[in-house]
């Protein structure tokens, strides 16, 4: 059967548009909007229509796009952003097929398309028992290709769609993005902050961790998320990134082992416009810790540190997946998809410093693997959304996904995580 699928903002790349002619090949209806001048853009080529008032008035207007051209399917990228909040109501509404894409769950050469809503709003079970079941049905995982380095090509794409948007402003005057930053003042933070990473952070990073490794004492890995990420924003009780740490620090002060060290590593992403090291060395004085027991890292080998940490703390990161496969004790303090019994802590964060050091808090390695495999099988698509190869692989499995009934009764399950935020601090 023929499906009309309407594509609202993907991500900046030619990803969606490369997806859309897909889909047309298969003799699909494809019709994108375009919200912004970096969504024109990458269009790609497809059919597609600008949408240039305010957010105000996109409920009326999508309502009149889905019954003019008879919409199936919805497309998007995110789930929570302004511009995807009433097309997604409005969708549930009149059973229109909602997929969203995302980052991968699992990283890097992974992708997530998830019918409904991810992260947070994943339909997901969160029964570790059913997982353990599922798993025996799935055959073995097919071929695996890895499709390289990222950061270069998402940087060019990144540049192109702000300049899209700054060149076309006027074209769509009301637009405004979901970033808390303007792409300039980003670009500033990440000019300054890179060229030190590469000229002596990521050396003296390696010394850091080489050390850490030798030491032979328990330590604990912080790695922190982005300040405008979705899932701190609307998946936990934590105000900031700046949040996460202070509470963390005060918490490891009172209640972790006297020989330990906290290991707090920055995201690869992050633009540099908070200053961390100061927020750090506040807590530290503000919670009387010897200085000496907290160590920060603008980069480095987390998976190395990973291997050998006594636990890991985190907000709701996809770290959380890549600390539980090591077979490290983790606590996840906002909503995440990994967070049930058998994978991370379930106790309070203050309680966590001294159990973490128990081998019956370690992630249950059969579990690990039973959900890991059925997260790839329902949600996980190898490509990416960058590279040429990346963006090759990742079409070619997003199509059979999109076009195929969905299967909501077979595996899925009805959650509201923004109801269920944990409090786990």
């Amino acid at each position: 059967m023929n499906r009309s699928f309407l594509f609202l903002q993907g991500v900046a790349s030619p990803f969606f548009a490369e997806l859309g002619k897909a889909l047309l090949d298969q003799g699909h209806q494809v019709l994108k909007i375009n919200f912004c001048g970096g969504d024109w853009f990458y269009s790609g080529g497809l059919s597609t229509l600008n949408y240039r008032n305010g957010n105000d008035g996109l409920a009326d207007y999508l309502t009149h796009i889905f019954s003019k051209h008879a919409v199936t399917d919805i497309v998007l990228f995110g789930d929570t952003r302004p511009v995807h909040l009433d097309a997604i109501r409005l969708a549930n509404k009149q059973n229109i097929h909602v997929h969203v894409f995302e980052e991968g769950y699992l990283r890097p050469g992974w992708i997530t398309l998830e019918q409904g809503g991810v992260n947070a709003h994943s339909s997901l079970s969160k029964d570790p028992q059913w997982y353990q079941q599922f798993a025996r049905t799935l055959k073995a995982p097919g071929t695996f290709y890895n499709t390289g380095k990222q950061l270069t090509p998402r940087a060019i794409h990144d540049m192109r769609y702000h300049l899209g948007s700054f060149f076309l402003k006027p074209l769509f005057p009301h637009y405004r993005t979901h970033r808390p930053d303007t792409p300039l003042t980003e670009y500033i933070g990440w000019i300054k902050r890179f060229p030190r990473i590469f000229l002596f952070q990521k050396k003296q990073a390696q010394q850091q961790i080489t050390s850490l490794l030798q030491r032979n004492k328990p330590f604990y890995v912080l790695p922190l998320q982005l300040n405008a990420d979705a899932q701190i924003k609307r998946h936990s009780t934590i105000t900031s990134i700046s949040d996460f740490m202070q509470g963390s620090i005060s918490s490891f002060t009172r209640h972790a082992p006297e020989d330990s060290l906290l290991v707090i590593k920055n995201h690869p992403l992050d633009t540099g416009l908070v200053d961390y090291p100061g927020v750090i060395t506040q807590a530290i004085k503000q919670n009387n810790l010897d200085p000496m027991r907290v160590v920060y890292l603008e980069t480095g080998d987390l998976n190395a540190l990973l291997d050998q940490a006594s636990g890991t703390v985190l907000v709701n990161s996809t770290v959380g997946l890549s600390s539980i496969q090591a077979c490290c004790p983790t606590i996840a303090l906002g909503t995440a998809i990994y967070d049930m019994p058998g994978l991370t802590y379930q106790g309070k964060l203050d309680t966590f410093w001294q159990d973490a050091l128990d081998d019956r808090h370690k992630p249950d390695a059969n579990l690990v693997d039973a959900f890991c495999h059925s997260v790839i099988a329902l949600t996980q698509i190898n490509g990416d959304f960058y590279t040429r190869k990346g963006i090759k692989l990742a079409v070619s499995g997003s199509v059979e996904r999109l076009v195929s009934l969905p299967q909501n009764d077979v595996h899925f399950e009805e959650n509201n995580f923004d109801q269920q935020v944990y409090n786990k601090t």
